[in-house]
């Protein structure tokens, strides 16, 4: 992670990285969805995400899909790799320190033209979240919750999808509600671009959501949360059989690194 990265990530709450899967491995993951598409869901519209904004409601909720890792080889291979990805680990450890680890299952969130948007939400101000923050602290951020977003698809200006306000996560005011309802000061928020390939990382403490999707195109966005790892959000997972050494790594129950938890080096 260079200096302008660490500028970026921590006056912006975000950073873009791109180029981090080549094309052939965005189309093999698309194929592996495709192949399981019946295992995903559309959200009904008693679950409607828009908060009753009419600026976020679509004719459609987003689709979900999870348990990729768990699918049969060699689909559920290019999840798994994503897991503990070369070019994504020296950001995690400067983030949330060596040692950090997957918080949620892996999942993915997709969106057809006309799907709802999310209202915005986020951990900061005024209160302190111990699971969702960022501070900074003697030359070092220190992060909770942690999201991993891998594109699939090209993500253009104007498509909707997900957006952040920058700088938010430092906030000492909770966000007023006609912002998180997208009725007012929109151009304080910014949809974050990104093509197919590249990864977008945020912490949960900046406010975030999305705009209803308009794109001929569909989303698709593979999410994972992380966490230092000393703390958990969820309970933890059982470590897989099927994980190597690296997965193991970021799957292991939470635990300071000083009783000899297993880190990734860059």
């Amino acid at each position: 992670m260079n200096n302008a990265e660490k500028y970026l990530f921590d006056l912006n709450g975000y950073l873009v990285i791109e180029d981090v899967l080549t094309p052939d491995e965005v189309a093999f993951a698309n194929e592996a969805i495709d192949r399981h598409r019946d295992q995903g869901r559309t959200r009904p519209r008693d679950q409607a995400l828009d908060g009753g904004s009419p600026a976020l409601r679509g004719d459609k909720g987003r689709g979900e899909m999870g348990n990729m890792l768990n699918w049969e080889e060699p689909w559920c291979n290019p999840f798994r790799e994503m897991l503990a990805h070369p070019r994504i680990v020296p950001y995690l450890n400067q983030i949330l320190g060596k040692g950090f680890r997957m918080d949620h299952h892996m999942f993915l969130l997709s969106m057809e033209k006309g799907a709802e948007g999310f209202i915005f939400h986020g951990s900061s101000g005024p209160g302190f979240d111990p699971n969702q923050y960022y501070i900074f602290r003697d030359g070092q951020m220190h992060c909770g919750l942690t999201v991993l977003a891998f594109q699939l698809t090209d993500v253009n200006p104007g498509d909707g999808g997900l957006i952040v306000i920058p700088g938010s996560h430092k906030s000492n005011f909770p966000c007023p509600q006609e912002i998180r309802r997208y009725e007012n000061y929109q151009e304080h928020v910014r949809q974050v671009v990104c093509k197919a390939g590249g990864v977008i990382i945020f912490t949960e403490a900046v406010t975030h959501g999305t705009l209803p999707w308009t794109s001929d195109e569909p989303r698709r966005s593979i999410l994972t949360r992380y966490t230092a790892g000393n703390l958990a959000y969820v309970p933890a997972y059982p470590v897989p059989e099927w994980a190597n050494e690296r997965q193991r790594a970021v799957m292991e129950p939470p635990y300071h690194t000083r009783l000899d938890r297993p880190v990734l080096d860059e």
